[in-house]
């Protein structure tokens, strides 16, 4: 099972951030294809293929993981070639953000995939966007989360796979596994 630790954005506390958010992103019409609502999340580590018999224990580990709750900004907009994204980042990372994306790649247990560039924070906007479909792009209004847990996230490999829940255009959608609460 493809797994991930990522922040999903969705405490109630974020509603209206949320919403901004994905009004954002659906203005962008034309410009790629748009990730699923649902989808919306900052990834903190990409785990990759995890066996099941080793998810109890990534939870056990990182269940005693004593970090601070914190808030992020998502206040401007960027067109990343590779791999074809339009994303939502910070201007300024929390250090909260960083030692947890940190701590989160380097389980014992299972460490993260290795990366060939260094953790950049985002949300993933939409997809498969060509360098053109981004030159006027409009400025996003900033939004603010606060992050009190993240989450373990499946991702599904298979897109036959009738099980995989799917939102109405049919697009996969990620599962979150387990919640884990920030202090």
């Amino acid at each position: 099972m493809r797994l991930f630790f990522a922040l999903g954005l969705e405490e109630g506390i974020n509603q209206t951030a949320r919403a901004q958010l994905v009004a954002y992103k659906n203005s962008l019409s034309g410009v790629g294809h748009a990730v699923p609502d649902q989808n919306l999340h900052l990834t903190l580590a990409f785990l990759g293929d995890v066996p099941d018999a080793y998810i109890p224990r990534l939870q056990a580990t990182v269940q005693d993981l004593q970090l601070p709750a914190f808030s992020i900004t998502a206040s401007t907009v960027e067109v990343w070639a590779q791999p074809r994204i339009v994303c939502a980042t910070l201007a300024s990372p929390p250090q909260a953000l960083l030692a947890l994306a940190h701590h989160l790649q380097t389980l014992p247990v299972w460490p993260a995939k290795a990366d060939s560039h260094a953790f950049t924070p985002h949300i993933t906007l939409r997809r498969g966007v060509k360098d053109d479909d981004a030159l006027d792009l409009p400025t996003p209004p900033a939004q603010t989360f606060a992050c009190q847990r993240f989450g373990l996230y499946a991702s599904p490999s298979s897109s036959s796979d009738e099980s995989i829940p799917r939102d109405n255009e049919g697009r996969a959608l990620y599962q979150c596994l387990h919640q884990f609460s920030l202090c």
